[in-house]
């Protein structure tokens, strides 16, 4: 009566392979879209237009699916980072670092914003992913830095002072933006949030924050 191959077997018993991908990809976008806050497993399970319990078959738990999830987008942005990183000029290494941290941090504020408060919140996956992820970047930066100064191109300030206000600069904008617009505060210090994005945020307002914190680092040009 039941005539299946070995082969017609598997193919009705074993998951789709490219449920976790589709998963992962629903995910993603949901993150972009929402940010953080929004991704839950039936959430990213009707995104992906598949049955929440293949779900649990793939990744076993939302903690395993978040630390995925999370991954996947840095991984992302470090290759993105690492690629314009290249040449030989120290100073432009590290002026196209921080061009390509400061949109990143833009484009991706939500995201972001969604994380930092997770962790302040003292959840376990995002302190992990923060411990194990962002050294990777930061490191780069801190040696693009050294290596400005040794050059002559940049001030020999600590390090430590160097990079706080490259955070402050680069960064921290757009968390502070974030916080705003997602609280609903209509005017922070008498701006529109409006006027607040046309000043810090287009490509220019973040290449210029780039060459403000270079100055201030004692750059030439």
């Amino acid at each position: 009566m039941f005539n299946y191959t070995h082969d017609q077997f598997n193919v009705m018993t074993r998951p789709s392979r490219d449920i976790d991908q589709k998963l992962l990809a629903a995910a993603r976008a949901l993150v972009v879209e929402k940010g953080f806050a929004a991704l839950t497993v039936r959430a990213a399970a009707a995104r992906a237009r598949v049955n929440p319990g293949m779900f649990h078959y793939h990744f076993k738990s939302k903690r395993a699916f978040k630390r995925r999830v999370l991954g996947a987008v840095y991984e992302d942005f470090f290759e993105q980072f690492s690629g314009a990183v290249q040449g030989n000029d120290p100073l432009d290494r590290l002026r196209r670092s921080l061009r390509y941290l400061g949109r990143f941090a833009r484009d991706h504020g939500r995201e972001g914003h969604t994380l930092i408060l997770d962790a302040i919140g003292g959840d376990r996956d995002t302190l992990s992913f923060f411990r194990e992820n962002f050294p990777r970047h930061l490191t780069v930066i801190k040696g693009l830095v050294a290596d400005a100064q040794r050059a002559g191109a940049l001030q020999q300030t600590p390090l430590p002072f160097a990079m706080t206000m490259i955070l402050a600069g680069v960064g921290f904008p757009a968390f502070l933006f974030e916080s705003f617009r997602s609280t609903g505060t209509k005017k922070p210090f008498g701006f529109t949030i409006d006027e607040l994005s046309n000043s810090l945020f287009t490509d220019k307002a973040v290449d210029d924050r780039v060459e403000a914190v270079l100055r201030g680092l004692g750059a030439a040009r």
